[in-house]
């Protein structure tokens, strides 16, 4: 069995160690031209200035344009409410973080459909997830580079190689599988009666009881009617466990990773508590680390866990992040024992 490699650069040479390291690990002369490659990023929550740059992007793109590929940066619609959840003004607070085909050389694509709604099903030999709902762009694209940034997380420690795949390629159904053990319910309080999710539900899971919205036995938990309903009276149960969210992540990126070829980046800088869905801007908890790439998103994550974790524990001590790690490996998406070779 060949030798895990993380490759490393430090936080002053992330620009041109995106490309370095794309063609150190000979990732993209392997790839058929002409082919689409997807280029996964978080464009950042309004209010928040931690996310990636733009220009890192770029730099994926370029790397991607010397093979003759064509590069296409994805992404897909967000659970809760705010302006990603809504594929249409995703596209335009991408845009606003600039985000635009003109800075990345690559056009923007929103994967799961305007409301979120749009998904294939990928079976799963699990006992916690029996089929990943994926988004049903992501059936398009056989090469990805998972751009991740890798911060902390409030429920499960942190958020790096394999929340960027898992719950960033997932549909809101699978979204919503993920962080909750139940279905969406209306609030009777906020519920106006508008009919705007009982005339868009689908599966006809929604009808009127009493002048109040119910959702039915027939829902299918697609996650639609969160986006649609203009009120905020559809809700989610976030009752999931810190271990079942991050266990049904590790499932989930499994499903997205079979059958494709992809590279794994943990971009390590501004290293907040919270990840970039969160609506402003926190103080880093230490400072930069650098760019850890790799064919293997277990070895990636254990790579930027070995530098940063100490100060992710001390920071969530009730939490057990390593957990996410030690389920990757188990399960075969890769290995923590890795070399790091500095580029």
């Amino acid at each position: 069995m060949s030798e895990t490699v993380v490759y490393f650069v430090p936080p002053e040479r992330i620009g041109t160690g995106i490309g370095a390291m794309l063609e150190e690990s000979g990732f993209l002369k392997h790839l058929k031209p002409k082919k689409r490659i997807g280029i996964k990023v978080h464009f950042g929550e309004q209010g928040n200035s931690s996310h990636l740059a733009p220009e890192f992007v770029r730099a994926a793109a370029v790397a991607c344009s010397y093979h003759d590929l064509q590069p296409v940066v994805i992404e897909t619609t967000a659970l809760y409410r705010g302006r990603r959840q809504l594929a249409s003004e995703h596209l335009k607070l991408a845009r606003e973080h600039g985000f635009t085909t003109e800075a990345m050389l690559a056009p923007v694509e929103i994967l799961d459909g305007r409301q979120g709604e749009r998904f294939y099903t990928v079976p799963l030999d699990s006992e916690l997830v029996s089929g990943a709902r994926l988004a049903q762009g992501l059936r398009r694209i056989s090469y990805l580079i998972n751009m991740a940034h890798f911060k902390g997380h409030f429920v499960t420690g942190f958020g790096g190689a394999i929340k960027n795949l898992a719950m960033g390629l997932a549909a809101k159904a699978g979204k919503l599988e993920m962080h909750s053990s139940s279905k969406p319910f209306v609030d009777s309080e906020k519920c106006v009666s508008c009919g705007v999710c009982v005339d868009y539900c689908p599966h006809e899971a929604i009808n009127f009881v009493q002048y109040v919205a119910q959702i039915g036995r027939s829902c299918t938990g697609c996650g639609g009617c969160l986006a649609v309903c203009r009120q905020g009276a559809v809700r989610v149960n976030w009752d999931a466990a810190s271990e079942s969210v991050q266990l049904k992540m590790v499932e989930y990126c499994r499903a997205v990773v079979a059958g494709r070829r992809v590279f794994h980046f943990n971009v390590c800088l501004r290293i907040t508590p919270n990840c970039d869905c969160y609506p402003q801007t926190e103080t880093p908890i230490m400072d930069d680390v650098g760019l850890f790439g790799s064919l293997d998103p277990v070895a990636c994550e254990q790579a930027a866990w070995d530098r940063i974790g100490p100060a992710l524990t001390e920071l969530y001590p009730h939490l057990n992040p390593a957990l996410l790690i030690d389920a990757a490996e188990r399960c075969g998406l890769g290995r923590r024992a890795h070399r790091l070779v500095t580029l």
